[in-house]
């Protein structure tokens, strides 16, 4: 696979994404490249606040769209928008790396990992500021609750039963916020849409 370009901002509207995942399904790496220049910023912004590191949010970063090379003949435009099945496999990788640091170093969860911020490094690229502004805005429009679950479900790994005990919440309170915080999340991600190089 090519290593794909970096870009220096984001362009959220116009090229049909899922045309440029059936490109980068059928080996079209020019496609790749696009995905990766029109989505990086967002994807990294994401990665940085989950895993806290921009060394590890890179690493990950690369697997992501490593990922996308290898699984774009399975994505299914009928199923989902890209932009929801690009930070669906984000996520993914990152919960795998998160998992995996903690086996190697556990890692105490608490509320002040709800309170962290943004990003824990100085920005070195000015799509990462770009990314993170968009994450950060769609992340405002929850409810306090809402945050603290997301936060520690998709930011720091922790399992619904977890997250229960963590904020002494009943198990189906957890589900029901979790439910419309990423209902909520989904319609930010889905108005994202792919502009072309």
């Amino acid at each position: 696979m090519a290593s794909p370009r970096r870009s220096t901002e984001l362009r959220p509207r116009g090229q049909d994404g899922a045309a440029l995942v059936k490109r980068i399904a059928g080996g079209d790496e020019s496609a790749l490249a696009t995905l990766y220049d029109t989505t990086c910023g967002l994807v990294f912004g994401l990665l940085l606040r989950m895993l806290g590191s921009s060394e590890t949010a890179e690493q990950v970063l690369a697997a992501v769209y490593q990922e996308v090379w290898e699984q774009a003949a399975r994505y299914d435009d009928e199923r989902e928008k890209p932009m929801t099945w690009l930070i669906t496999m984000a996520h993914r990788c990152a919960v795998t790396r998160l998992r995996a640091d903690r086996r190697s170093q556990p890692v105490q969860a608490s509320l002040g990992l709800a309170r962290r911020p943004l990003a824990t490094e100085a920005n070195t690229d000015e799509i990462t500021s770009g990314g993170q502004r968009f994450v950060q805005s769609a992340f405002a429009e929850l409810s306090p609750v809402q945050q603290q679950i997301i936060e520690l479900a998709y930011f720091s790994g922790l399992r619904q039963n977890e997250i229960a005990a963590l904020l002494s919440l009943s198990l189906q309170s957890v589900q029901t916020g979790m439910c419309a915080a990423l209902s909520k999340l989904r319609e930010s991600l889905e108005s994202y849409q792919l502009h072309p190089a």
